[in-house]
């Protein structure tokens, strides 16, 4: 097995190809350059928005104001300053400029006696007192302050989530930065601290990072003045006093403050509780959880901060729970196939929750109608691509597969998927990632069974949209040559990811966090088999992409990964596990196929523990920016149900009630979220359904579907006529009323205490700080230069080029594929299935470095209006046909015809375009006439030698196939009889195979 040794040539490529900062370097310019049009930064003049001025933050130091909360808009206040800086614990500039940064604080908050205050912000890894410790020591090592260590300043807050970050650094935004807002909180001022840049700690020297100090303080007090200057002209019309430096304007501001000493912050900030709790007196014992059956849980409580609750099973002989009837399963039923054709070993399936903004009104030459039915997308794991179900269950209904042109890594046995489909969240339009959608790939990167596997694999991320006038030109779909492939486009289109992250290699269940927190809200969680590659089985990862590099880019150095240990999963046979995140509980529910149950995980509880880069050494990026982490002390409920054989599918109710579980011999049990008690279940087997994969609900009927991976069906639970029902709770009103009751007790009179029933009250972690030495600070030279997107020619440089001559194709070679892709190539001999092109069968395809390929068997159809000919031209072969066009049996041949309504083309055995063509008594069936679109030609041993594309309004081209049958030996035939043979068939749907050749055109 290659592990990271496999992974090392790849290495030295990713410092280079993934620092979104290098490409504005240090620069100050705001917006970053590159970034003029993106409404998401943050500049001088601009005030800040009202949702991240009232957002509240956790304070966790000082101590004095531990569990207390931070809102900006506390700040808005006459005369008042609130400087912000950015940083990151494993970038070595930004603990350099920490300490500057604390002495200038604690100096100038005391200057102006509270009015400007100053706030930092913990992420990247480690606690708020080992933060603190580095800060105050170093401010006192440079002698800040006059010597004296920082107490109370700057306030630094818990920023797990990144929102400091994305609300007022938005990347690419260098770092260390900073920004200045005056008392109306309008930025005044962002800049660029002077360690920016430098590769160690000891490279920025302390003459260096002092010089943070003038330029900030100048920069502050260019604000604070002249908010006190006018402060004293407003105090100055109702008297005669003038003043006339800014010195005496402090003064005269300073006498009008009740404060004479320095200021607390008590006055901004509401003090959290300062009761000790540690209260050894139990309350009585909880009612049970459950009216039945085993009965749950009985809980008690005590206000004590180390233990608050303790648990126990229900001790009472209560009767068996009855089997229900829930709306979705009804009284009767029978399984509707939906779906039967163009599928390929179907792994997983979700609702698009916009219908029609992918494919618009016509893709591909085809026309979609986006405003009739809703939108299925189906992934299948054998074909390595997306299956499209438009207008789902009208007459409407028909369906297209679309896959990523570098399938083979991005899409490598896809097994699920899941949509962002939080609207309204709120969010800038820049940076919200609703209709995104992440995949998840069962593989180690083995590029189909080519490659030794590295592990280096993860959850990819596609943006949908390719029809809103906010992505125009953004290629989130594209042709084979790179071009963008939205709107009217007679090509075939690909997906174009939108980001990749690397840490769950094999993994077999993602789903989409519903949160509202986070700038992008592009979280994900992830069913990670390999775990520690132990053998003890696999783990919980959360994917938070933060800020999609964007099609074609390959920038992984924004995003933050974390490991959640003590969350052991475990896989069996199948190759599908669901996950669903509840929004309004907050609760994630995983399927554990090796244990036959389900997981219930608290998706918002767990602390970080330290960085995953060294037990987990294969990892996306080395920047300081992107956070690679183990969380422990998590709240989960190990067997939230038991006793499964061989789950598979997950899905919520509509309401959020029920929690509908497909085990893939044939059974979908209904369980209710509360208590986790079976409610119904429903037997497919005998239907012939023995291998169910995901499941889903549709947001308009609440009707579950599922995919079964054997017959390759999508299949609806259709309840039998109107035989609705409804279900009796199993949960016991009073322990409800009292679990309440105890949680409101215990978070009001115990401060920063919380009560569950599943947590570890004896979990504790010491999140240390990560050592800076596995991070690179920055890169400013190498593989592609400054640029990070690479799939572009100004990433091109010598080495990448050398790549097209790798011939070390073994399985165990050293050419690493993902030097490949990330050099540019999507052809090329080492890569899998036909040099890793999408060329129609029998196709060779040629590299176009950074931009895509050629097929050698695509042509492209158009009039020379001036000849009043056809004429067919050739990426590959740079070349166009206007007489004849030579071809070769046993390839399949795309022409992609964009002549336009007036010149419709059709393929037939006669140079004359007819499209039914009658000779004497005998005719021919032409293909159907395209004027936007495809036609695909499939040829063998069998088809004429000559045949014709013909139009119209001009002169037609002719096909000469080398290695078919004679023509004149096909004699034509008498259309009357009933062994009149078509020659060539076509359909908008899918191919009809004749024994001579087949047509697929699409009007």
């Amino acid at each position: 097995m290659i592990f990271l040794e496999q992974l090392l040539p790849l290495l030295w490529l990713l410092p280079t190809l993934t620092s979104a900062q290098n490409n504005v370097g240090c620069s100050a310019a705001c917006p970053p350059i590159g970034y003029e049009n993106d409404s998401s930064h943050l500049c001088p003049g601009s005030p800040v928005e009202e949702s991240a001025a009232t957002r509240l933050h956790d304070i966790c130091h000082p101590a004095v104001l531990s569990n207390a909360k931070l809102s900006f808009s506390r700040f808005k206040q006459p005369g008042h300053v609130t400087v912000i800086a950015n940083y990151y614990t494993g970038c070595a500039a930004g603990r350099r400029e920490s300490g500057v940064f604390a002495g200038i604080a604690q100096r100038i908050h005391d200057e102006t006696l509270g009015k400007v205050n100053f706030v930092t912000s913990l992420k990247g890894g480690g606690n708020c007192a080992q933060w603190a410790g580095i800060y105050q020591s170093d401010a006192l090592s440079m002698g800040l302050n006059n010597g004296k260590k920082p107490t109370t300043q700057p306030l630094t807050v818990s920023d797990t989530q990144y929102d400091l970050r994305d609300s007022f650094f938005t990347s690419p935004y260098p770092h260390p930065s900073y920004i200045i807002l005056d008392e109306n909180l309008v930025v005044t001022s962002k800049s660029v601290g002077p360690c920016c840049g430098y590769v160690s700690y000891y490279d920025c020297t302390d003459d260096v990072a002092l010089g943070l100090d003038e330029t900030l303080t100048k920069e502050i007090y260019a604000v604070y003045d002249r908010q006190i200057d006018s402060l004293v002209a407003e105090e100055e019309t109702t008297t005669t006093t003038t003043t006339t430096t800014a010195a005496a304007s402090m003064a005269a501001a300073d006498t009008a403050t009740t404060t004479t000493t320095p200021a607390t912050i008590s006055n901004i900030f509401d003090q959290p509780s300062t009761v000790t709790c540690q209260s050894t007196t139990w309350s009585d014992w909880s009612q049970c959880s459950k009216t039945c059956g085993d009965g749950g849980i009985q809980f008690r409580y005590a206000l004590n901060s180390e233990l608050p609750v303790e648990k126990r099973p229900c001790p009472l002989t209560l009767p068996a729970c009855p089997e229900q009837c829930v709306p979705e399963f009804g009284l009767s039923f029978e399984a509707k196939v939906i779906v039967s054709s163009g599928l390929d070993s179907p792994r997983d399936l979700a609702f698009h929750p916009t219908p029609g903004l992918h494919l618009g009104k016509r893709s591909e030459g085809r026309d979609f109608n986006p405003d009739e039915g809703e939108e299925l997308w189906v992934v299948n794991g054998n074909s390595h691509d997306v299956t499209i179900v438009a207008s789902l269950g009208t007459r409407a209904q028909q369906t297209i597969s679309r896959k990523d042109r570098g399938y083979y890594h991005y899409m490598n046995n896809v097994t699920a998927l899941s949509f962002n489909t939080v609207k309204g969240s709120g969010r800038n339009v820049d940076q919200d990632t609703f209709n995104y959608f992440a995949v998840c790939n069962d593989n180690l990167n083995d590029y189909l069974g080519s490659k030794e596997p590295n592990y280096f694999m993860g959850p990819t991320l596609y943006d949908t949209d390719t029809t809103s006038p906010n992505k125009a030109g953004k290629k989130n779909t594209v042709n084979r040559l790179g071009e963008d492939c939205s709107g009217d486009s007679a090509d075939q289109c690909f997906f174009l990811h939108a980001d990749m992250l690397h840490e769950s290699p094999a993994c077999i269940g993602i789903t989409h966090d519903p949160e509202v927190l986070t700038a992008y809200g592009a979280v994900y969680w992830a069913f990670d088999t390999t775990g520690d590659n132990s053998g003890n089985g696999g783990q919980l990862v959360m994917f938070d992409f933060q800020q999609p590099h964007g099609p074609g880019s390959m920038d992984h150095s924004i995003a933050s990964v974390r490991r959640y240990t003590e969350v052991k999963l475990f896989r069996d046979e199948n190759v599908h596990a669901g996950m669903v995140v509840h929004p309004d509980k907050r609760r994630l529910f995983i399927v554990n196929p090796g244990k036959g149950s389900i997981v219930a995980v608290d998706v918002d509880t767990g602390r970080y523990s330290r960085t995953a880069r060294e037990e987990y050494p294969i990892f996306s990026n080395r920047l300081p920016s992107f956070e690679y982490s183990i969380y422990e002390c998590v709240d989960q409920e190990e067997v939230f149900v038991g006793g499964l054989k061989n789950p598979s599918g997950l899905a919520l109710s509509l309401d959020g009630s029920r929690l509908f579980v497909a085990e893939s011999g044939g059974r979908i049990l209904a369980y209710e979220v509360e208590t986790g008690a079976l409610l119904q279940s429903i037997d497919l087997a005998s239907q012939g359904y023995t291998s169910i994969g995901g499941l889903t609900v549709s947001p308009e009927t609440g009707n579950i579907y599922f995919v079964d991976m054997n017959t390759n069906q999508v299949v609806m639970v259709d309840r039998a006529g109107f035989t609705f029902c409804t279900y009796q709770s199993v949960a016991n009103p009073g322990f409800q009323t009292a679990l309440a009751a105890a949680k409101a007790q215990v978070e009001s009179e115990c401060a920063g205490v919380s009560l569950s029933l599943t947590r570890d009250y004896t979990c504790q972690v010491d999140g240390t700080i990560p050592n800076g030495t596995l991070f690179e600070q920055v890169h400013t030279d190498g593989y592609a230069s400054d640029n990070p997107d690479v799939q572009s020619m100004a990433g091109m440089d010598a080495a990448a080029a050398l790549l097209a001559n790798r011939t070390d194709c073994e399985y165990d070679g050293d050419l690493n594929f993902d030097a490949l892709l990330l050099g540019g190539y999507y052809c090329h001999v080492c890569l899998p299935r036909n040099d890793g092109s999408s060329c129609d069968a029998g196709g060779s395809c040629s590299n176009v470095q950074w931009e895509g390929f050629t097929c050698d068997n695509e042509f492209f159809i158009n009039v020379d209006e001036s000849k009043g000919i056809l004429v067919a031209s050739s990426h590959y072969f740079d070349k166009t046909y206007d007489s004849e066009l030579e071809l070769v049996a046993g390839v399949t041949y795309r022409f992609t015809v964009s002549t336009g309504a007036a010149n419709p083309v059709l393929i037939s055995a006669m140079p004359d375009y007819l499209p039914v063509l009658t000779i004497a008594s005998r005719s021919i069936e032409p293909s159907d006439a395209v004027s936007n679109g495809p036609i695909l030609l499939k040829t063998d041993s069998s088809t004429p030698n000559v045949l014709y594309l013909t139009s119209p309004g001009a002169a037609a081209l002719k096909l000469t196939i080398n290695g078919g049958a004679d023509a004149s030996a096909w004699g034509l035939r008498d259309p009357t009889t009933s062994s009149a043979k078509s020659f060539f068939s076509a359909t908008t749907t899918a191919p009809l195979v004749c024994a001579a050749l087949t047509l697929v055109s699409f009007l």
